[in-house]
């Protein structure tokens, strides 16, 4: 067997415009933004939450269908002291949401127990036996987590029974006919509105938590205490560690540090996880093992019981027993896998076939899971292995991409009893004399699905960088995107034509390969974990290609950048041939080259970087300057102080053709201000069709959001166009072309530019950011009104709305920032000392006014505030010979009212204005938003 299997580098696409965006805007490295592409992070304002947000970016429970009812059931429960059982599941995922709910329930004074069915004896999901036996008992409530969904026979009889009453949380897929229970809590409900999908089994029982808590009289933040257990069991179940999931698992490792409980301290301890280590990997790799290993050995209850307990010695004893499972796992996992591959190695021909398919009578069902997935990465096939106990058969399968494992099952049904899973993992079970004909009948079927050679693993790589891109500053970065998992992997980067100066085996067994490699003049170290095998590969001054994750190396006191090098291969070949198609991050593509649509966004990824500051300024930023850039103030300053306010568009008005008469029938005002998730919410707006007008508040944005549509609606996304100010006469031709010819049919524009839709109907407008000022929202009702649109949704927030604050700070310097800047002009930054240096010295004023603290600082800032200090008689423009500031000395102890300034008081009363406009659009009725027929 070969020690190391060749991989397919497919290095990921990110859209160049949405890359600059990104990076402009959060003052990120190119490669940070290119990664957070790849990770469906396509606007600023998700980059902003995926980088710094926390728990209050959670949805509210009440969302979850079903929320309400569920808590009204279980405080009914909790005041007139009903037995409530808690049915979990032996896996991780369930085993901590049922810790979770316990620890709830008992802090709210309910009378509960929980109950774990036997892996072995009893298999997954609620079953009708133990319904039965808890009525017996006086139950008259049963709460599932991470289970119950599909067991819709289970609950209809005890329905039929007269109890218990039943209330089912989980997170798996939703059949067609669900449980007749009181309550049903599961995300993925087609009409559940809560907008996160990707919950675990413990998430869901969280929210639930959180919302029961509430309800019965307890602090808003109560449920945050149980932030360790969701951590635990959604990083276990591994889940995509994105969105919600991130959040939880980001909060939740700081608690879990804390050790908080006596159980889970105790789980930390007998992991040898030190605090400062402990991230998702040793939650995945250390905690969570030793909860499953119970489970799958037969009695999940120790591992509940160790979470839930509070007693120190009693905790310590019940860690201990977990790690002896755990132990034992490992040794019988290893045991079948030494037997797994000696059976292959014995018979050549089962170890070609396309499917590997094993059984054996001394295997434990318990571990196969485990064992089949170590032997799919091995030798990059699908696997089923087989316990056979007694004539039958428990089988457990793995797969790899491009291989359903369900389907292949369903294909070869006729010779199971039972089965189940999805694409990439399954669970079966068969007549023992039946495996060599499920063998047979699953390799023919491979034979038809995945024709010729034998597919080869894919690296799927984030980004192609030069070894000169590699600093601290950027693994500084690259930590901002943790906690990484499923769904957010580590940062994978290339780089080609390496040329390896040294490389050697290094550690105990000589198992890993150290390098020394060079390119571009920039010398790095590098270490591959059992990479060793490729020394032979790997000729002195060879040059070759390298896939790494960049690091720090702490040795003896000292913080080294070093390579963790994954793969690597003979490099010196044309960067592009690396850059396969990538269908996830990079989003799907047209199908011409030349395709219209392309070409608007290809040309718009080229221009933004050379664009106008004005391109990236909101309406009303760009009108204030250029309302002020008229005024005799401005006309006193040099041309370079005038330059900062901007210069004109190429086009005044919006796309021509309009009906500016038309008359529309009321308007359905749609309000979701505040609300969360909006990129998210739009972008199923339009998959549903329709027409739509989208309004953003600046040039930019009508890129951003425009190509974000095309990135997450695979079909009505393709027809999105935008429309700014700045587009040349040809780009706005061709955008009328393709609204009117119906090859577009969402509009992303500004509120200046939106009188038109070229003549054509829209179906609803979008309010995505609020109009800065009166004239900019009189232009939103024309703009509805004209467009005919039968619908009015508005989107934004505080969150935009404190955005559009920091814009009006840097427009209306206060008492502080303008004596920072007059500091900074008289501790000599000196005067503009040849043509176009002015520039150079707004560039450079701006960023030390920045560092000296004023962080909304632009250009135009600094230019304001030389006309606030000339005109309180601070600053002077030599009457001769250029441009140069002068600043001139107050009279100690003289004071300047700030008043006195013309360009101070106008500046000051439009952030008065504007302040309470904004205000106003976010609290006002919808209904005096739109005056008039609604």
């Amino acid at each position: 067997m070969p020690l190391r299997k060749q991989k397919i580098w497919r290095v990921k696409r990110a859209d160049p415009a949405l890359k600059y965006i990104l990076a402009r805007e959060l003052k990120i490295s190119p490669i940070l933004a290119h990664l957070l592409l790849n990770r469906g992070v396509y606007t600023v304002e998700e980059a902003r939450i995926f980088l710094s947000g926390g728990l209050e970016q959670l949805a509210a429970p009440g969302l979850m269908k079903g929320m309400d009812r569920a808590v009204e059931r279980l405080a009914a429960a909790i005041k007139s002291g009903d037995k409530v059982l808690v049915y979990g599941d032996y896996d991780a995922d369930g085993i901590t949401a049922t810790a979770l709910l316990v620890k709830v329930l008992r802090r709210l004074g309910a009378r509960v127990e929980y109950y774990i069915p036997g892996r072995l004896t009893e298999g997954y999901g609620l079953h009708e036996a133990v319904l039965e036996q808890a009525r017996a008992a006086g139950f008259t409530l049963v709460v599932t987590v991470d289970c119950g969904i599909s067991n819709a026979g289970a609950v209809a009889a005890a329905v039929r029974a007269g109890g218990p009453d039943v209330i089912i949380t989980d997170h798996h897929q939703v059949p067609s006919a669900l449980p007749p229970a009181v309550a049903v809590l599961n995300p993925r409900q087609p009409d559940c509105a809560y907008p996160f999908k990707e919950l675990a089994g413990v998430g869901v029982a969280l929210k639930l938590a959180q919302a029961l808590l509430v309800a019965c009289g307890q602090d808003e933040d109560a449920w945050q205490d149980y932030l360790d257990l969701a951590c635990l069991g959604t990083v276990a179940d591994i889940v995509p560690l994105l969105g919600e999931n991130r959040i939880l698992v980001k909060a939740g490792l700081s608690r879990l540090a804390c050790g908080g409980s006596a159980g889970l301290q105790a789980l930390l301890d007998a992991s040898g996880v030190k605090k400062e280590e402990l991230d998702a990997r040793a939650v995945g790799f250390a905690l969570a093992p030793r909860l499953n290993a119970a489970g799958r050995l037969g009695d999940a209850r120790p591992a509940v019981e160790l979470l839930l307990c509070t007693d120190d010695t009693r905790a310590r004893e019940l860690a201990g027993r977990l790690n002896h499972g755990n132990r034992e796992r490992q040794q019988i996992e290893a045991g079948v896998l030494a037997e797994a591959l000696a059976m292959l190695h014995a018979d050549p021909a089962r170890a070609g076939d396309r499917v590997l398919v094993l059984a054996s009578p001394g295997w434990h069902a318990g571990v196969i899971g485990i064992v089949a997935s170590r032997l799919m990465d091995h030798f990059y096939r699908p696997v089923l292995l087989i316990a056979l106990d007694g004539g039958q058969g428990k089988g457990s399968g793995r797969s790899i991409p491009g291989f359903h494992l369900y389907r292949a099952l369903e294909h070869c049904r006729e010779y199971l009893l039972a089965f189940g899973g999805h694409a990439g993992a399954a669970g079966f079970s068969l007549p023992a004399e039946r495996v060599e004909a499920l063998r047979a009948a699953i390799n023919r079927y491979a034979g038809e699905v995945m024709p010729g050679e034998a597919p080869l693993p894919v690296l799927d790589v984030d980004a192609l960088v030069s070894l000169r891109d590699i600093s601290p500053r950027l693994i500084t970065e690259l930590a901002m995107l943790a906690p990484f998992g499923h769904g957010n992997p580590d940062p994978l980067l290339a780089c080609c034509g390496v040329s390896v100066l040294h490389c050697r085996g290094v550690g105990r067994d000589g198992h890993h390969l150290k390098l020394l490699v060079r390119e571009n003049g920039t010398t790095m170290d590098g270490i591959g974990f059992h990479l060793a095998g490729c020394v032979d590969e790997v000729a002195a001054g060879a040059a070759m290609d390298l896939a790494f994750t960049p690091a720090f190396d702490h040795w003896r006191g000292e913080r080294n950048l070093q390579l963790a090098v994954k793969d690597l291969r003979p490099g010196g070949g044309e960067p592009a041939a690396l850059n396969q198609p990538h269908g996830g991050a990079g989003g799907p593509g047209p199908k011409k080259a030349n395709d219209d649509l392309s070409l608007l966004f290809q040309e718009a990824a080229r221009h933004l970087p050379r664009a106008e500051q004005a391109l990236f300024l909101p309406g009303f930023v760009r009108r204030a300057l250029a309302e002020y850039s008229r005024s005799p103030q401005a006309d006193r300053l040099p041309d370079w102080c005038r330059r900062a306010f901007g210069v004109p568009p190429p086009a005044a008005g919006g796309l021509s053709g309009t009906d500016a008469g038309r008359e529309t029938a009321a308007l359905r005002l749609v309000d979701r201000r505040g609300r969360p998730g909006r990129p998210a919410w739009l972008a199923g707006l339009v998959a549903a069709g329709r027409r739509t007008l989208v309004l953003v508040d600046s040039p930019h944005r009508t890129v951003e959001l425009a190509s974000y549509l095309r990135h997450a609606c695979p079909e009505a996304g393709k027809g999105t166009v935008f429309c700014h100010a700045w587009q040349d006469e040809g780009q706005r031709v061709l955008i009328r072309e393709l609204l009117a010819s119906g090859r577009a049919g969402v509009l992303v524009t500004t509120p200046d530019q939106a009188a038109v839709t070229a003549g054509r109907e829209m179906s609803r407008v979008v309010v995505y950011h609020p109009p800065g000022d009166r004239r900019e929202w009189e232009m939103v009702v024309e703009a509805a009104r004209r467009a005919g649109a039968g619908a009015v949704y508005l989107l934004f927030g505080r969150e935009d709305a404190r955005l559009a604050a920091r814009y009006l700070a840097a427009l209306a310097p206060d008492r502080d920032s303008l004596a920072r800047l007059y500091l900074l002009l008289s501790r000599g930054n000196g005067p503009p000392a040849r043509s176009g240096s002015g520039d150079e010295l707004l560039d450079r004023l701006t960023r030390q006014l920045k560092r000296a603290g004023c962080v909304q600082a632009q250009e135009f800032t600094v230019a304001l505030g030389m006309a606030v200090l000339a005109e309180l008689g601070l600053l002077a423009w030599p009457a001769a010979g250029g441009d140069s500031p002068v600043c001139l000395p107050a009279c100690r102890g003289e004071k300047r009212p700030l008043s006195g300034s013309a360009t101070y008081c106008w500046a000051q009363q439009l952030k008065k204005t504007s302040l309470e406009w904004l205000g106003h659009t976010l609290n006002a009725s919808v209904g005096t938003l739109f005056p008039g027929p609604c």
